[in-house]
Protein backbone atom coordinates (compact mmCIF):
# COMPACT_ATOMS: atom_id res chain seq x y z
CA UNK A 1 0.00 0.00 0.00
CA UNK A 2 1.24 3.47 -0.89
CA UNK A 3 1.73 5.65 2.18
CA UNK A 4 1.75 9.40 2.57
CA UNK A 5 3.63 11.51 5.08
CA UNK A 6 2.72 15.07 5.91
CA UNK A 7 4.43 17.56 8.21
CA UNK A 8 2.78 20.75 9.35
CA UNK A 9 3.30 23.53 11.84
CA UNK A 10 0.63 25.49 13.67
CA UNK A 11 0.32 28.04 16.44
CA UNK A 12 -1.23 26.90 19.72
CA UNK A 13 -4.18 28.79 21.13
CA UNK A 14 -2.85 31.30 23.68
CA UNK A 15 -4.84 29.81 26.53
CA UNK A 16 -3.97 26.18 25.75
CA UNK A 17 -3.78 24.29 29.03
CA UNK A 18 -1.80 21.25 30.10
CA UNK A 19 -5.08 19.32 30.10
CA UNK A 20 -5.73 20.42 26.50
CA UNK A 21 -2.34 19.00 25.52
CA UNK A 22 -3.07 15.73 27.33
CA UNK A 23 -6.45 15.54 25.57
CA UNK A 24 -4.85 16.21 22.17
CA UNK A 25 -2.31 13.46 22.74
CA UNK A 26 -4.78 10.87 24.04
CA UNK A 27 -7.32 11.58 21.29
CA UNK A 28 -4.64 11.43 18.61
CA UNK A 29 -3.33 8.11 19.90
CA UNK A 30 -6.80 6.59 19.95
CA UNK A 31 -8.10 7.77 16.59
CA UNK A 32 -4.78 7.46 14.76
CA UNK A 33 -4.55 3.82 15.82
CA UNK A 34 -8.04 3.24 14.42
CA UNK A 35 -7.20 5.05 11.17
CA UNK A 36 -3.77 3.43 10.66
CA UNK A 37 -1.92 6.71 11.20
CA UNK A 38 1.41 6.97 12.98
CA UNK A 39 3.54 9.96 13.81
CA UNK A 40 5.16 12.43 16.14
CA UNK A 41 3.78 15.62 17.69
CA UNK A 42 6.29 18.20 18.92
CA UNK A 43 5.14 21.12 21.06
CA UNK A 44 7.35 23.97 22.23
CA UNK A 45 4.74 25.83 24.27
CA UNK A 46 3.86 28.11 21.36
CA UNK A 47 3.94 26.05 18.17
CA UNK A 48 3.11 22.52 17.14
CA UNK A 49 5.12 20.52 14.63
CA UNK A 50 3.47 17.27 13.64
CA UNK A 51 4.63 14.52 11.32
CA UNK A 52 1.89 12.05 10.35
CA UNK A 53 2.01 9.03 8.07
CA UNK A 54 -0.60 6.61 6.76
CA UNK A 55 -2.80 6.03 3.74
CA UNK A 56 -3.41 9.08 1.57
CA UNK A 57 -7.12 9.08 2.40
CA UNK A 58 -6.48 8.84 6.16
CA UNK A 59 -3.90 11.65 6.11
CA UNK A 60 -6.11 13.93 4.01
CA UNK A 61 -9.07 13.28 6.30
CA UNK A 62 -6.99 13.96 9.42
CA UNK A 63 -5.66 17.22 7.97
CA UNK A 64 -9.22 18.38 7.30
CA UNK A 65 -10.16 17.62 10.93
CA UNK A 66 -7.04 19.36 12.23
CA UNK A 67 -7.94 22.51 10.29
CA UNK A 68 -11.25 22.64 12.20
CA UNK A 69 -9.65 22.20 15.66
CA UNK A 70 -9.76 25.54 17.51
CA UNK A 71 -6.93 24.59 19.86
CA UNK A 72 -4.50 25.75 17.20
CA UNK A 73 -4.45 28.01 14.15
CA UNK A 74 -2.33 29.01 11.19
CA UNK A 75 -1.74 25.46 9.98
CA UNK A 76 0.97 25.42 7.36
CA UNK A 77 1.90 22.23 5.52
CA UNK A 78 5.71 22.13 5.43
CA UNK A 79 6.30 18.79 3.72
CA UNK A 80 4.09 16.28 1.96
CA UNK A 81 5.25 13.23 0.04
CA UNK A 82 4.57 9.61 -0.78
CA UNK A 83 6.69 7.07 1.09
CA UNK A 84 7.36 3.35 0.91
CA UNK A 85 7.65 2.69 4.64
CA UNK A 86 6.83 4.37 7.93
CA UNK A 87 9.34 6.22 10.06
CA UNK A 88 7.20 5.70 13.19
CA UNK A 89 5.70 2.22 12.76
CA UNK A 90 5.17 1.66 16.50
CA UNK A 91 3.73 5.08 17.38
CA UNK A 92 0.07 5.96 16.78
CA UNK A 93 1.17 9.35 18.08
CA UNK A 94 4.13 10.18 20.26
CA UNK A 95 4.30 13.55 22.02
CA UNK A 96 7.56 15.38 22.63
CA UNK A 97 7.41 18.61 24.61
CA UNK A 98 10.41 20.85 24.06
CA UNK A 99 11.57 24.35 24.92
CA UNK A 100 11.58 27.24 22.49
CA UNK A 101 15.39 27.13 22.49
CA UNK A 102 16.16 25.54 19.11
CA UNK A 103 19.36 23.77 20.24
CA UNK A 104 17.72 22.23 23.32
CA UNK A 105 14.58 21.36 21.36
CA UNK A 106 16.49 19.51 18.67
CA UNK A 107 18.42 17.56 21.32
CA UNK A 108 15.21 16.55 23.10
CA UNK A 109 13.60 15.38 19.87
CA UNK A 110 16.70 13.47 18.79
CA UNK A 111 16.54 11.50 22.05
CA UNK A 112 13.02 10.20 21.34
CA UNK A 113 13.35 9.41 17.63
CA UNK A 114 13.29 5.69 16.80
CA UNK A 115 16.69 4.09 16.29
CA UNK A 116 15.92 2.86 12.79
CA UNK A 117 14.66 6.15 11.40
CA UNK A 118 16.16 7.08 8.04
CA UNK A 119 18.90 9.72 8.31
CA UNK A 120 17.13 12.01 5.82
CA UNK A 121 13.93 11.89 7.88
CA UNK A 122 15.88 12.47 11.11
CA UNK A 123 17.63 15.49 9.58
CA UNK A 124 14.35 16.93 8.26
CA UNK A 125 12.66 16.59 11.66
CA UNK A 126 15.58 18.14 13.54
CA UNK A 127 15.82 21.04 11.09
CA UNK A 128 12.10 21.70 11.34
CA UNK A 129 12.21 21.41 15.13
CA UNK A 130 14.96 24.01 15.29
CA UNK A 131 12.83 26.25 13.08
CA UNK A 132 9.50 26.13 14.90
CA UNK A 133 10.61 28.73 17.40
CA UNK A 134 11.40 31.02 14.49
CA UNK A 135 8.21 30.35 12.52
CA UNK A 136 6.20 33.47 11.82
CA UNK A 137 2.65 32.32 11.40
CA UNK A 138 -0.47 34.33 10.70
Amino acid sequence: MQLKTLTYTSRARLDLTSQDLIDIHETARHFNALDGISGLLIFNGVHFLQIIEGSEAAIDSLLARLRMDDRHSAIEVRDERLIEERSFPDWSMELCQVTTDSFQASGAVEEVLPDGIAPAVRDRILTMTAGIGEVRLG
